[in-house]
């Protein structure tokens, strides 16, 4: 099968493209014939031989999680799925080898949800991950409610165009931090206030609109050591919420003075959730994010692209028509 590895970590260039044998699938698996795939942070940091103590690798490795396609092959153990239903899915494992990028895939059945038939494949590959992190982040950790006071960092991003308009949905008042040329895409999303953060300190900012404090930050750009992480804690009130999407939260004692639920948060891959989520979207409850479309031969220019935190809604690979 045609697909997308790589044999050793390091920079974009290291990205192959050939052919690898078709994985075997587990008795609680099912293989799909990808249609499309989506390049998410991620991947790139994985690639780069980030987060080894948590997430193993066997070489050669083919990246990616999310995927649109349909089902080929079903485990002895799978029950409600069948050759040729049309699916999407988070192919999440916590050692990667087979991911996405590729012609086919296993994937897990607690994973997958039926592909909505007024949405395409590619739409479709570009939301299992970022719906889901969004979701469990704002709905699930954060508890958010009508009138409260959102900051989603990054709004043009993945995450974040997906979690504006849910964050909207439950009935938030919504801040998020884009460049200039961006702010229109992310108040057509649904944010109330959008801060350039090339000439805007958002703290700042956000305190004097809100000087008792935000009930959620969802931060989605902070690493290690950054500022922005120890903001979303200064930012944000009293018995308030951040998640990180990047790192642990800082070591700050006013986390637990100011009882301030602070956490890594990992996007769990759930198809219940999932299908539910892509209900929400065929209603037209929540847009879908804008997507740019690429071919699986250009999956080292999207890693490209994507490492320069610039890129607007999600990048999709397209693997092959169905």
């Amino acid at each position: 099968m045609k697909a997308v590895y790589y044999e050793e970590h390091g920079p974009a260039d290291v990205l192959k493209i050939g052919d690898l044998p078709i994985p075997p699938i587990k008795e609680d698996e099912v293989l799909v014939k990808v249609a499309a795939t989506s390049v998410n942070p991620i991947d790139r940091r994985l690639r780069e031989g980030e987060l080894q103590e948590y997430i193993s690798r066997t070489f050669p490795v083919i990246p990616g999680w999310d995927l649109s396609g349909r089902i080929v092959s079903v485990g002895d153990k799978v029950p409600n799925w069948k050759i040729g239903d049309d699916i999407l899915g988070l192919a999440f494992t916590w050692s990667i080898q087979h991911g996405t990028y590729a012609e086919f895939t296993p994937i897990s059945v607690d994973s997958i949800a039926r592909k909505p038939k007024s949405i395409d494949f590619n739409r479709c590959a570009s939301l299992p991950l970022v719906s889901l992190t969004a979701w469990q982040s704002l709905h699930e950790f954060g508890q958010v409610k009508p009138d409260d006071v959102v900051l989603i960092q990054a709004g043009a991003g993945g995450v974040g165009s997906v979690a504006i308009p849910m964050a909207r949905h439950l009935g938030a008042k919504v801040y998020t931090t884009a460049s200039s040329d961006k702010a229109p895409y992310c108040l057509a999303l649904g944010a109330h206030h959008v801060i350039n953060y090339n000439t805007t300190d958002y703290e700042e900012a956000i305190l004097e609109m809100e000087p008792k404090g935000l009930d959620m930050v969802l931060e989605s750009v902070s690493l290690p050591g950054e500022e922005a992480a120890s903001k979303a804690i200064r930012i944000v009130k009293d018995g308030g919420a951040v998640a990180y999407m990047n790192n642990e939260p800082p070591d700050m004692p006013e986390i637990a003075s100011r009882q301030i639920k602070a956490e890594f948060i990992h996007h769990r891959a759930d198809g219940q959730m999932l299908s539910e989520l892509m209900s929400m979207f065929e209603e037209k409850l929540l847009p879908i994010p804008s997507i740019e479309l690429l071919s699986i031969d250009d999956a080292v220019e999207a890693h490209v692209r994507s490492e320069t935190g610039r890129t607007k809604g999600k990048l999709v690979l397209e693997i092959q028509r169905l």
